[in-house]
């Protein structure tokens, strides 16, 4: 079974992709800039450290998928929270958070925010910054119309050298 999950993951994506290219077209997707500027907010709380604002941005029903790792997809809004804001005298605050690349497409009930991140985090330990880290990283998020909001949904991100660049 183990051998299938990793599978599994991707072709989810792939899927909600193919549907959302596939549903029945507005005249042209409408809530891009609505979701842009979620986004930016959503960057913006990363960087001020603001864990409220952060997980507002998140659906109850988020799933995190983490490419590479054995383990499974971190699933729900209390166990994202205790993966990114673990209670310990290690912190991680983020220093520069862009994207490049920036892709975003649906269809008023679901959509998709996808590109090329450039994360610039270090490690405090007791209030001393040890280390300053780029994570260079493609990802797709899937959004949600939650009640006429957009929510992340879903994260999918699979982690590159820090020279990559599309």
């Amino acid at each position: 079974m183990k051998k299938y999950n990793r599978y599994l993951q991707p072709l989810l994506i792939l899927f909600v992709c193919t549907l959302i290219s596939c549903a029945p077209k507005q005249k042209g997707f409408n809530d891009t800039e609505e979701i842009r500027q979620m986004m930016h907010h959503y960057r913006t709380a990363w960087k001020a450290g603001d864990t409220t604002q952060i997980l507002q941005h998140l659906s109850p029903d988020i799933v995190l998928f983490q490419a590479g790792k054995k383990r499974a997809p971190i699933v729900g809004k209390n166990a994202v929270r205790a993966f990114w804001f673990p209670k310990a005298d290690i912190s991680y605050p983020i220093i520069d958070y862009k994207i490049e690349h920036e892709e975003i497409d649906g269809d008023g009930k679901i959509a998709y925010y996808q590109g090329l991140s450039k994360l610039t985090w270090c490690t405090m330990e007791n209030g001393i910054a040890r280390d300053t880290i780029l994570s260079v990283s493609e990802f797709t998020n899937i959004l949600r119309n939650e009640d006429g909001e957009w929510k992340i949904y879903r994260i999918k991100f699979l982690l590159k050298d820090p020279k990559y660049t599309r």
